[in-house]
């Protein structure tokens, strides 16, 4: 063996691996979550224009069903609570958890 190949087998020992494993799992990760984001960012228009078309509705059908928001909103209080408090609490787990 000549020194150029020991030196050679030498640094090989310490080159990095050819693909970085934990690198591309995170990049992966991260890519997922901004996804997810955008995703919901992409629905909060179309919330709005349900909720402006449901408004509509309602006050096109008051005179038939008499008042559907008044009726609505005992049953929609609890569940917005409810909903907010599974929200945070999925918040929470992920902000917190160790992985």
């Amino acid at each position: 063996m000549t020194p150029d190949q020991k030196l050679e087998a030498l640094f090989a020992a310490d080159r990095p691996p050819a693909r970085d494993y934990a690198f591309e799992v995170e990049i992966a990760r991260r890519v997922a979550k901004r996804r997810a984001w955008l995703t919901a960012l992409a629905l909060l228009p179309w919330s709005g224009v349900a909720a402006l078309l449901l408004w509509a509705l309602d006050a096109a059908l008051a005179p038939v069903f008499g008042g559907l928001a008044a009726a609505a909103v005992p049953l929609a209080m609890p569940l917005a609570l409810a909903g907010t408090g599974v929200a945070a609490a999925v918040w929470l787990t992920r902000r917190f958890s160790a992985a």
